[in-house]
């Protein structure tokens, strides 16, 4: 097996994933659109021994994406493991035109659909492979909860859906999300350090466990996890990402 990862819409998350797999044995390719700001990363990556690519791509795009996993496949090899950061909240921009909204979440959703074609091809043919759908809480708040189920609930769709269709060629498909995202939080006893952790961090603990061969009969699942969640790099109408821009 080719121990590669490939990080799609490397946020805070994504990158604290990356070092994570790296330390268990992969090579990691981030794709983003705007990849210029994992230098740190990809030296934290670098210091296990292992290989990083910080490639430049549309996640949403599918000639641009399956470009970037072409390059992902001369370089590094083919990608054994998928985990693709979504953001969840989807009025980018308050925009009251609900065409905007729309428009917004499929774009969101689109990306899950766009990484896991490019790359579970491969996976295919090693009968091996793990897809983790990660979604990125972008505020708090009532309003922003309930705009964030929007594109969680595809996002929860679509992982059990793609759990079902790659089953039989031993490829798992689950799912993270942040614990105040959701649908039916159940009450449980706080701890000291239930806030203190970042989100990014839990995520990065769940994808190691994941990726792992122990966890190959789990799939279709999902993990909340706690922790102030990381804000998400968003897209800006010049086509770059900013981290400062909120939903």
């Amino acid at each position: 097996m080719n121990r590669v990862a490939v990080i799609a819409g490397a946020s805070d998350a994504g990158a604290a994933a990356a070092v994570r797999l790296a330390r268990g044995g992969f090579d990691v390719a981030l794709v983003d659109t705007d990849p210029t700001g994992f230098g740190e990363t990809a030296r934290q990556v670098s210091e296990t021994g292992r290989q990083c690519l910080a490639l430049e791509a549309d996640c949403a795009d599918t000639t641009s994406f399956e470009r970037a996993i072409r390059a992902v496949g001369s370089g590094l090899g083919n990608p054994a493991v998928l985990v693709t950061g979504v953001p969840l909240g989807a009025r980018a921009e308050r925009s009251p035109f609900l065409e905007h909204h729309v428009g917004t979440v499929r774009r969101r959703l689109r990306t899950l659909f766009v990484c896991s074609r490019a790359t579970t091809t491969p996976m295919a043919r090693r009968k091996w492979g793990r897809v983790i759908n990660v979604g990125l809480a972008t505020e708090t708040g009532a309003d922003g909860w309930r705009d964030a189920q929007t594109v969680l609930a595809g996002l929860i769709g679509f992982t059990r859906t793609l759990a079902v269709e790659l089953a039989a060629f031993g490829i798992t498909a689950n799912y993270v999300a942040p614990l105040a995202c959701a649908p039916n939080p159940r009450p449980r006893l706080r701890t000291a350090g239930d806030d203190a952790g970042p989100y990014a961090a839990g995520v990065a603990h769940v994808a190691e466990f994941l990726a792992d061969d122990r966890a190959s009969a789990i799939t279709g699942q999902g993990t909340y996890v706690a922790g102030r969640p990381d804000r998400p790099r968003l897209q800006t109408s010049n086509g770059k990402r900013d981290s400062h821009v909120s939903h």
